[in-house]
C-alpha cells in the first residue's frame, strides 16, 4: 500500500514536472520539443489559428512555413542626469526555418481506400534547416541616454533577464504562434 501510494505520487510529480517545462500550448494537440526543434502541430490547431476551413487548410498546406523564434531580454534600469527609468534591451534574439511535412490519413469510415481522399491530419515538425540569430549591446555608462536627447547614461544597473521561444506558422505574410514557453 505504502509504495503504490508512493508510485503514485512519483508519477504525478513526474507529470507536473514534465508540464512546466513548457508553456501551455494554444490548443493541447499542438506538441513540441523546443530544444530538439521538433514534435507534430495538429490540423485543427493550424485550422483555428488562421480560421480556416478544412477544404481551406489542405489547400495551402504546401505553402505553409513552420519557424522557431527565441530571445533574451534584459530590463534595466537606467539614469540620465537627474532621471531614471526603465529599458528593455533584447541581447539575443533569433530565428530557425523548420522543416515540416504534411501528415494525411485515411478517413474514418472509408471500408477500401479513402473516402473523399486522405484527410489532412496535421504537419510532423522535423528540426532546423536554416536560421538566424544576433545579439546587441548592452545600455553601458557613456552611451547616449535615449531620453533626454543629448544627455549620456550615468549609471545603468541590469534588473532581470526574461529568455524565450516560440513556435509560429505562416502563410503568405500572415504569422501565428502555436505555442511559446521560457
Amino acid at each position: 500500500m505504502y509504495a503504490r501510494r508512493i508510485l503514485h505520487l512519483a508519477v504525478a510529480g513526474a507529470t507536473l514536472t514534465a508540464g512546466l517545462g513548457y508553456a501551455v500550448p494554444a490548443a493541447a494537440a499542438v506538441q513540441y520539443d523546443p530544444k530538439a526543434m521538433s514534435g507534430f502541430a495538429d490540423a485543427a490547431d493550424v485550422r483555428k489559428a488562421f480560421g480556416w476551413s478544412d477544404s481551406t487548410l489542405s489547400a495551402r498546406a504546401a505553402g505553409l512555413a513552420f519557424s522557431h523564434d527565441f530571445w533574451t531580454q534584459d530590463r534595466y534600469s537606467v539614469s540620465c542626469g537627474k532621471g531614471r527609468f526603465p529599458v528593455a534591451h533584447h541581447r539575443e534574439f533569433g530565428r530557425f526555418e523548420l522543416s515540416d511535412s504534411v501528415v494525411r490519413e485515411a478517413r474514418r469510415g472509408a471500408s477500401t481506400g479513402y473516402a473523399h481522399g486522405p484527410r489532412l491530419a496535421g504537419f510532423r515538425i522535423t528540426g532546423p534547416y536554416a536560421g538566424i540569430s544576433g545579439t546587441s549591446a548592452a545600455p553601458a555608462v557613456g552611451q547616449p541616454c535615449p531620453e533626454p536627447r543629448g544627455t549620456r547614461i550615468t549609471r545603468a544597473d541590469r534588473i532581470s533577464t526574461t529568455t524565450g521561444w516560440s513556435l509560429s506558422v505562416s502563410s503568405g505574410g500572415t504569422a501565428k504562434v502555436l505555442r511559446t514557453g521560457r
